[in-house]
Protein backbone atom coordinates (compact mmCIF):
# COMPACT_ATOMS: atom_id res chain seq x y z
CA UNK A 1 0.00 0.00 0.00
CA UNK A 2 1.03 3.65 -0.51
CA UNK A 3 2.83 5.49 2.19
CA UNK A 4 0.27 7.71 2.43
CA UNK A 5 -2.62 5.14 2.86
CA UNK A 6 -0.57 2.78 5.42
CA UNK A 7 -1.01 5.54 8.51
CA UNK A 8 -4.95 4.94 8.02
CA UNK A 9 -4.68 0.87 7.99
CA UNK A 10 -2.17 1.73 11.21
CA UNK A 11 -5.11 3.74 12.84
CA UNK A 12 -7.94 0.79 11.36
CA UNK A 13 -5.77 -1.83 13.58
CA UNK A 14 -5.37 0.69 16.42
CA UNK A 15 -9.05 0.86 16.18
CA UNK A 16 -9.55 -3.15 15.80
CA UNK A 17 -7.72 -3.94 18.79
CA UNK A 18 -9.16 -1.21 21.02
CA UNK A 19 -13.02 -1.93 20.22
CA UNK A 20 -12.16 -5.57 20.22
CA UNK A 21 -10.47 -4.89 24.22
CA UNK A 22 -13.89 -2.86 24.76
CA UNK A 23 -16.03 -5.18 23.66
CA UNK A 24 -14.56 -8.49 25.46
CA UNK A 25 -14.26 -6.27 29.10
CA UNK A 26 -17.64 -5.17 28.45
CA UNK A 27 -19.41 -8.55 27.61
CA UNK A 28 -17.01 -10.58 30.69
CA UNK A 29 -18.24 -8.04 33.26
CA UNK A 30 -21.57 -8.11 31.81
CA UNK A 31 -21.28 -12.08 32.56
CA UNK A 32 -19.92 -11.69 35.51
CA UNK A 33 -22.22 -9.85 36.62
CA UNK A 34 -25.33 -11.50 35.60
CA UNK A 35 -24.25 -14.66 36.82
CA UNK A 36 -23.06 -13.91 39.69
CA UNK A 37 -24.96 -11.01 41.14
CA UNK A 38 -28.01 -10.79 39.17
CA UNK A 39 -27.50 -7.06 37.56
CA UNK A 40 -25.73 -6.43 34.46
CA UNK A 41 -24.50 -3.56 32.38
CA UNK A 42 -27.48 -2.65 30.32
CA UNK A 43 -25.59 -0.91 27.55
CA UNK A 44 -23.22 -3.62 26.74
CA UNK A 45 -25.46 -5.61 24.24
CA UNK A 46 -26.26 -2.95 22.08
CA UNK A 47 -22.69 -1.10 22.52
CA UNK A 48 -21.36 -4.28 21.49
CA UNK A 49 -23.15 -5.24 18.71
CA UNK A 50 -21.74 -1.70 17.00
CA UNK A 51 -18.58 -2.15 18.08
CA UNK A 52 -18.51 -5.91 16.46
CA UNK A 53 -19.75 -4.35 13.74
CA UNK A 54 -17.11 -1.78 13.20
CA UNK A 55 -14.52 -4.34 13.93
CA UNK A 56 -15.38 -6.73 11.04
CA UNK A 57 -15.66 -3.64 9.00
CA UNK A 58 -12.39 -2.15 9.77
CA UNK A 59 -10.66 -5.69 9.99
CA UNK A 60 -11.97 -6.31 6.27
CA UNK A 61 -10.70 -3.09 5.49
CA UNK A 62 -7.12 -4.27 6.42
CA UNK A 63 -7.04 -7.33 5.40
CA UNK A 64 -7.74 -6.26 1.91
CA UNK A 65 -4.92 -3.78 1.98
CA UNK A 66 -2.35 -6.08 3.51
CA UNK A 67 -3.86 -9.18 0.41
CA UNK A 68 -4.68 -11.29 3.44
CA UNK A 69 -8.08 -12.67 2.45
CA UNK A 70 -7.96 -15.76 1.69
CA UNK A 71 -7.49 -16.74 -1.96
CA UNK A 72 -7.40 -19.67 -4.12
CA UNK A 73 -5.08 -19.51 -6.93
CA UNK A 74 -4.63 -22.51 -8.40
CA UNK A 75 -6.03 -21.63 -11.55
CA UNK A 76 -4.79 -18.00 -12.04
CA UNK A 77 -0.81 -19.61 -10.63
CA UNK A 78 -0.92 -21.88 -14.26
CA UNK A 79 -2.46 -18.96 -16.41
CA UNK A 80 0.40 -16.51 -18.53
CA UNK A 81 1.02 -13.20 -17.39
CA UNK A 82 -1.47 -11.37 -19.67
CA UNK A 83 -4.36 -13.76 -18.61
CA UNK A 84 -3.73 -13.71 -14.78
CA UNK A 85 -3.92 -9.62 -15.89
CA UNK A 86 -7.47 -9.65 -17.46
CA UNK A 87 -8.25 -12.06 -14.47
CA UNK A 88 -6.64 -9.48 -11.99
CA UNK A 89 -8.74 -6.79 -13.67
CA UNK A 90 -12.22 -8.55 -13.93
CA UNK A 91 -11.64 -9.71 -10.41
CA UNK A 92 -11.17 -6.39 -9.37
CA UNK A 93 -13.71 -4.42 -11.51
CA UNK A 94 -16.72 -7.33 -9.95
CA UNK A 95 -15.15 -5.79 -6.18
CA UNK A 96 -15.50 -2.54 -7.30
CA UNK A 97 -18.95 -3.11 -7.84
CA UNK A 98 -19.54 -5.04 -4.93
CA UNK A 99 -18.23 -1.84 -2.98
CA UNK A 100 -20.40 0.27 -4.85
CA UNK A 101 -23.05 -1.67 -4.24
CA UNK A 102 -22.33 -2.12 -0.41
CA UNK A 103 -22.16 1.84 -0.39
CA UNK A 104 -25.56 2.18 -1.71
CA UNK A 105 -26.88 0.03 0.69
CA UNK A 106 -25.17 1.79 3.51
CA UNK A 107 -25.99 4.84 2.48
CA UNK A 108 -29.64 4.55 1.91
CA UNK A 109 -29.58 2.82 5.25
CA UNK A 110 -27.63 4.95 7.37
CA UNK A 111 -30.24 8.12 6.32
CA UNK A 112 -33.13 6.14 7.22
CA UNK A 113 -32.01 5.07 10.73
CA UNK A 114 -29.85 7.75 11.92
CA UNK A 115 -32.40 9.73 13.94
CA UNK A 116 -33.26 6.35 15.26
CA UNK A 117 -32.04 5.98 18.72
CA UNK A 118 -30.92 2.42 19.78
CA UNK A 119 -33.34 2.08 23.10
CA UNK A 120 -30.93 1.79 25.85
CA UNK A 121 -27.74 3.56 24.70
CA UNK A 122 -29.19 6.23 22.65
CA UNK A 123 -26.70 5.53 20.20
CA UNK A 124 -28.16 6.11 16.95
CA UNK A 125 -29.08 3.19 15.05
CA UNK A 126 -27.18 5.06 11.74
CA UNK A 127 -23.92 4.63 13.18
CA UNK A 128 -23.91 0.68 12.83
CA UNK A 129 -24.93 1.27 8.65
CA UNK A 130 -22.19 4.02 8.54
CA UNK A 131 -19.49 1.37 8.97
CA UNK A 132 -20.38 -0.16 5.16
CA UNK A 133 -19.82 3.19 4.17
CA UNK A 134 -16.31 3.66 5.63
CA UNK A 135 -15.39 -0.07 4.74
CA UNK A 136 -16.82 0.44 1.26
CA UNK A 137 -14.73 4.13 0.77
CA UNK A 138 -11.50 2.45 1.67
CA UNK A 139 -11.92 -0.93 0.09
CA UNK A 140 -12.53 1.34 -3.08
CA UNK A 141 -9.76 3.53 -2.81
CA UNK A 142 -7.26 0.25 -2.02
CA UNK A 143 -9.10 -1.46 -4.89
CA UNK A 144 -8.40 1.57 -7.55
CA UNK A 145 -5.00 1.27 -6.07
CA UNK A 146 -4.40 -2.56 -7.25
CA UNK A 147 -5.73 -1.56 -10.69
CA UNK A 148 -3.68 1.64 -11.24
CA UNK A 149 -0.39 -0.70 -10.12
CA UNK A 150 -1.29 -3.45 -12.35
CA UNK A 151 -1.54 -1.24 -15.14
CA UNK A 152 1.92 -0.21 -14.98
CA UNK A 153 3.34 -4.06 -14.49
CA UNK A 154 2.89 -4.49 -10.37
CA UNK A 155 1.01 -7.88 -10.00
CA UNK A 156 0.53 -8.80 -5.78
CA UNK A 157 2.44 -12.35 -5.25
CA UNK A 158 -1.00 -14.02 -6.06
CA UNK A 159 -1.12 -12.84 -9.36
CA UNK A 160 2.31 -12.59 -10.48
CA UNK A 161 2.78 -16.44 -10.17
CA UNK A 162 5.36 -16.02 -7.10
CA UNK A 163 4.75 -18.58 -4.24
CA UNK A 164 3.86 -16.24 -1.55
CA UNK A 165 4.98 -19.07 1.20
CA UNK A 166 8.59 -19.86 -0.49
CA UNK A 167 9.53 -17.58 1.89
CA UNK A 168 8.11 -18.79 4.81
CA UNK A 169 8.49 -22.89 4.46
CA UNK A 170 12.49 -23.57 3.46
CA UNK A 171 11.02 -27.06 2.08
CA UNK A 172 9.17 -25.89 -0.97
CA UNK A 173 11.84 -23.96 -1.86
CA UNK A 174 14.18 -26.96 -1.87
CA UNK A 175 11.48 -29.11 -3.60
CA UNK A 176 11.19 -26.90 -6.44
CA UNK A 177 15.13 -26.78 -7.18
Amino acid sequence: MPKPLQWLFKLFDILVVTGMSVMAVMVFWNVVLRYGFNSGIPFSVEVSRILFVWIVFLGSVTALAQGLHMSVDSLVARLPRKLRTVCFLISHGLMLWCCWLIWQGSWIQTLLNWNNRAPISGISVGTMYAAGLVASACMAVILLVNLWRSLRGELPATWSGKDRFADFVPDIKEKRQ
